[in-house]
């Protein structure tokens, strides 16, 4: 029913709080509350059409929102949606324990502004949600910080404790920015307490870091200090983390790792390592080492990262002494997965396993890796690098491979660095194309020329003019003698023309392209007779390659 009158204008004034409180208001009665500066209004009977008698507070600059909001229920207008034990009875909850279910650092006073100095603030938050005394190892401690947007400038380490979570708004949206000459975050045990961070030393397995997630954000360092230093850290999750150091490709690369490093990882002992942690879609890029550990480390996941513009991408077990369980350097990095991951412009090795057993690369893409600066055609250094036995690499790609195997322009001229050196079981998951006209002996691939090498390749080839297909495997092997030699044998099956099929044959020899005394390249030389009006399509793939078990 509209409004078609003023009936009324009466205001009533008093005390809320003395004598019979606030009386019932008569219909459209305004009533004001003196001491408690708060207005009512009278709701009217239920035959005027009041859906219940009894007076409505208006809203006032001296009300508390919280107070007046005070019972939350999850989509409580959607009756299909069920809260309670019955659709009578819904769960309600205070607005204010609906507001704290999520926390911001902007609560502990941080602002994202680069003239705000957010060391303390930012540790405070952690240490007030994850190492509070009264809920710390508790569910209440579970909680997820948010790093709004904005860049946090710190010239100290952030302590990260056992259960932390920190969530940004996305890499380069949240970026945390050291300018102190420290590392940017660090693992402690959850013996630590606010303000007082434990030493590695005191930490067990019980209470070593651990369930810690840091995702979403990136973490930048302006000096030539570390990025990430985890402890003792295990069963924690780094995903879609930008990792920025300030290393040019120009640069020196340090003999050690106590700077310029992405990521660190560091044990305790046998018992207390770092372990099944796990590297997700993170981007790493301007380190001399991007991440690396010469302790015992077990487990750990590197998926889908992307590695730019580093000295070393990944160094596993290097400048590391073995010595017994009790000083976390026995064995070296193991089960290490290093899987669908990007490594482009690396003056160095994208991974290097010098001591450590059962890692495994798959599915990696190397780009202008192990050439110092220079073209796929100037190598210096192998793309992947294990010194021990029981390492593989499992349909990884080189872009090397076209470059130094059998682009013409380099096949006289460029030695055969090769790919992987070292103690490896290779698989290659990518087929090459060639074509073959008639010759009387033109190099036709090039492999890596090492002693005590062999290589299992496949290949199918098909003329285009004539009835002529070959599929068959070629072996070929290097020995070690006062003259090395290189052994070839060539096994296939034949369909077409009888005429054609010894027409085309293969020989393979070691070569020394730098002129430096060491063998290097291996050529594989093909001879066609076949037709002078013929190409011949060759396909081939590096199935296996092995080097001696040493």
């Amino acid at each position: 029913m509209a409004v078609v009158q003023i009936s009324r204008i009466q205001i009533r004034r008093g005390q809320k709080n003395q004598g019979s409180g606030l009386p019932q208001l008569a219909s459209g009665e305004l009533g004001w509350a003196i001491d408690t500066r708060e207005l009512y209004i009278g709701n009217g009977s239920v035959s005027e059409g009041s859906p219940a008698v009894g007076n409505t507070k208006v809203l006032t600059q001296y009300d508390n929102i919280f107070s007046l909001a005070d019972t939350y229920t999850y989509r409580t207008d959607d009756a299909y949606i069920q809260t309670g034990s019955s659709s009578v009875s819904p769960i309600q909850r205070t607005l204010q324990d609906r507001l704290d279910d999520n926390v911001s650092v902007r609560a502990f006073g941080l602002t994202g502004v680069t003239s705000q100095n957010a060391t303390v603030g930012l540790q405070r938050a952690i240490d007030q949600l994850f190492l509070n005394s009264a809920t710390k190892g508790s569910e209440q401690s579970r909680v997820v910080l948010n790093l709004e947007p904005g860049i946090y400038i710190i010239d100290a380490t952030i302590n990260i404790p056992p259960y932390c979570i920190l969530q940004g708004a996305g890499p380069d949206r949240t970026v945390i920015r050291q300018t102190g000459n420290f590392p940017i975050i660090k693992t402690v045990n959850d013996s630590s307490t606010p303000g007082s961070y434990a030493n590695d030393s005191s930490s067990t397995f019980n209470n070593q870091a651990r369930e810690i997630i840091i995702k979403d954000l990136t973490l930048q360092n302006n000096t030539t200090n570390l990025g990430m230093l985890l402890e003792s850290c295990r069963d924690s999750v780094f995903e879609n983390v930008n990792i920025i150091g300030p290393w040019q490709t120009a640069d020196t690369i340090p003999a050690d790792f106590a700077s310029s490093t992405g990521v660190r990882m560091d044990s305790l002992s046998g018992s207390v390592e770092s372990s099944k942690n796990k590297f997700i879609n993170c981007k790493i890029t301007n380190w001399a080492y991007g991440i690396m550990s010469n302790f015992d480390i077990d487990n750990t996941v590197i998926d889908k990262c992307h590695f730019d513009y580093c000295g070393n991408a990944i160094n596993l077990g290097v400048n590391m002494t073995l010595s017994t369980p009790a000083t976390g350097r026995s064995t070296g990095p193991v089960n290490t997965l290093i899987s669908n991951n990007v490594f482009s412009n690396i003056n160095r090795y994208g991974i290097w396993v010098e001591n450590g057993t059962y890692n495994t690369s798959k599915g990696n893409s190397f780009t202008l890796v192990g050439n110092e600066g220079g073209t796929e055609a100037q190598p210096v250094y192998s793309c992947i690098k294990f010194n021990k036995v029981g390492n593989q690499s499992v349909s990884d790609f080189f872009a090397r491979t076209e470059a130094l195997s059998y682009t013409q322009a380099n096949i006289n001229s460029s030695p055969y660095v090769p790919e992987i050196q070292g103690t490896i079981d290779y698989t290659d998951g990518f087929t090459h194309s060639l074509s073959i006209s008639q010759t009387g002996g033109t190099k036709l691939f090039r492999l890596p020329g090492f002693a005590n090498q062999s290589f299992i390749i496949e290949y199918q080839m098909m003329s285009e003019t004539y009835e002529m297909q070959r599929i068959g495997t070629m072996t070929i092997t290097t020995e070690i003698r006062s003259t090395p030699t290189v052994n070839i044998t060539d096994d296939y099956d034949y369909s077409g023309d009888v005429t054609y099929e010894d027409n085309i044959s293969f020989t393979a020899a070691i070569a020394d392209v730098n002129a430096d005394l060491t063998n290097d390249t291996i050529d594989v030389t093909v001879v066609s007779t076949m037709p002078s009006n013929d190409t011949t399509q060759f396909k081939f793939r590096v199935l296996n390659r092995k080097t001696s078990l040493v």
